[in-house]
């Protein structure tokens, strides 16, 4: 350990025994936290460890002192199993509400407690990812439960264990609650790196009525900087509104964003931005209550893609592909050997619904084939070129989760050539206009999509008195980026 990590654990360990003095302010408690809960004594805090369990005990112990009600009759923890196991805990609280027609919705706030634990005998520590969260959701309730007298819907305090490991706190929680009543979720993760990031991201506006304009209202109030995006568009790095967006539930993930070192061993507690932490952690006490007094209903009706939601209907992006060609001359029964190619430029995909869409595509296309030289078809070959601008137009059929998509296209396609010729030769004269059918399978993960496809032309490739029936068949496989 190194000698400063001993000085300021020693530090911020005795500051912790006087968290409940009354005197001491929000960002001492949320320091005192922070530097708890990224101790090197709690070793990474990895999912269902005993260490995790500490954690989760401290913020019972946080729960209780603050005069919250454990939300299930048998207790604070919610147990669940994972990879057949049940040493797993979310710690689950409940501040209610007092309006006698709304007290029965209710608002959920979460922060996942566990992080990493030690890998290669190094102990990931986690201060923002998410000793952060796990601090701002414990003064944040601390402020709600203060105004709770104010508070029309109930409010669901729940910190997550085993996010790291897949999400399955939250999931486990949005199992056993009744989805109808709860209209919105909010889930807080990494927020300790406000100087860093400039803003407070908040992630999913567009899935709250009105939301956009009630979370800037609140912004305003406290000079806080925020970026305010409709929806959640990452799939690698998603959080724990998941379980309850996949169900129509409106979500909003709020972070300061991926400045910190994330999921290394130097995310330590000295490197927390404490004063960005306390203005948040007010921000989200205010936008909580906001939320839980709104007298209409909150859900829009708008659910991210990567969610299940709809998809816009109009995608468009470059596309980028290698390619490999192949003449075949169907009177001979013969087929040249391929060559290799590539092709460039936009598609843009018509999503109908959420299982098919129409996509057309406009590249510009450099082939390259082998054509026999002379009579015998299987002796040396001459080298055949083509560019061309090709247009291919494929109706699409997807299955799969929300975000993780597999594609099979069937269409056509037609093509114009600007350019092409045989290497020494002045005939055969390749016909300027190709079309034909295609097919293509794809895998899509968010905006970016892989796909293998097969043209197959219909016409003669070569046109003129004396040229050979044939027929230029392309490959292809790809990568785009859909906007």
């Amino acid at each position: 350990m190194k000698t400063y990590r001993i000085f300021s654990a020693a530090f911020f360990m005795f500051l912790l025994c006087g968290i409940a003095d009354a005197q001491s302010s929000q960002q001492e408690r949320l320091t005192g936290h922070v530097y708890y809960f990224a101790s090197d004594s709690l070793k990474g805090r990895g999912a269902g460890t005993v260490n995790a369990d500490k954690a989760a005990r401290y913020i019972v112990r946080q729960f209780e002192e603050m005069g919250l009600e454990p939300f299930f009759e048998d207790g604070f923890f919610q147990p669940f199993e994972m990879y057949g196991t049940d040493t797993y805990k979310n710690v689950v609280a409940v501040i209610p509400g007092n309006d006698p027609s709304l007290k029965d919705e209710y608002i959920v706030i979460g922060a996942h407690y566990d992080h990493l634990g030690i890998k290669d005998d190094e102990i990931y520590n986690g201060a923002d990812d998410n000793a952060s969260g796990s601090a701002a959701l414990i003064e944040a309730a601390r402020i709600l439960k203060s105004r709770q007298d104010q508070l029309k819907r109930s409010i669901i305090v729940a910190a997550f264990d085993a996010e790291e490991s897949g999400l399955w706190g939250s999931k486990a929680l949005a199992e056993k609650l009744d989805l109808d009543k709860v209209k919105l979720m909010m889930s807080i993760d990494m927020v300790g790196w406000l100087r860093e990031g400039k803003t407070l991201q908040l992630e999913g506006a567009a899935t709250i009525k009105d939301g956009r304009k009630l979370l800037e209202a609140e912004a305003r109030k406290m000079q806080l900087d925020i970026t305010a995006k409709d929806f959640e568009t990452k799939i690698l790095t998603a959080t724990d509104t998941q379980g309850f967006a996949k169900e129509s539930v409106p979500t909003l993930a709020v972070t300061t964003g991926l400045k910190s070192p994330y999921h290394k061993p130097e995310d330590d507690a000295e490197l927390i931005d404490y004063h960005g932490l306390d203005r948040i952690t007010s921000y989200m006490a205010d936008v909580t209550e906001c939320f839980a007094n709104q007298p209409s209903p909150l859900p829009s009706g708008k659910i991210a893609a990567i969610h299940g939601g709809r998809k816009k209907a109009l995608e468009i992006g470059p596309v980028v592909s290698w390619a490999n060609s192949y003449i075949s001359f169907p009177d001979a029964a013969f087929n040249g050997k391929t060559r290799d190619g590539f092709d460039a430029g936009i598609a843009a995909q018509a999503n109908i619904s959420k299982k098919t869409a129409l996509e057309v595509r406009a590249l510009y296309e450099r082939l390259n084939a082998q054509y026999p030289d002379g009579e015998d078809l299987y002796g040396s070959a001459l080298k055949y070129h083509q560019e061309s601008v090709v247009v291919p137009a494929t109706l699409l059929f997807s299955a799969g989760e929300a975000g993780v998509n597999f594609t099979l296209g069937v269409g056509g396609y037609f093509g114009h050539v600007l350019n092409s010729g045989i290497k020494d030769l002045s005939a055969p004269v390749t016909d300027k206009n190709q079309w034909g059918i295609c097919w293509s399978i794809g895998f899509q993960i968010g905006k970016i999509k892989f796909s293998g496809e097969r043209r197959y032309q219909l016409n003669p490739l070569f046109i003129g008195e004396g040229a050979p029936d044939a027929r230029l068949y392309t490959g292809a496989f790809g990568v785009s980026f859909l906007f």
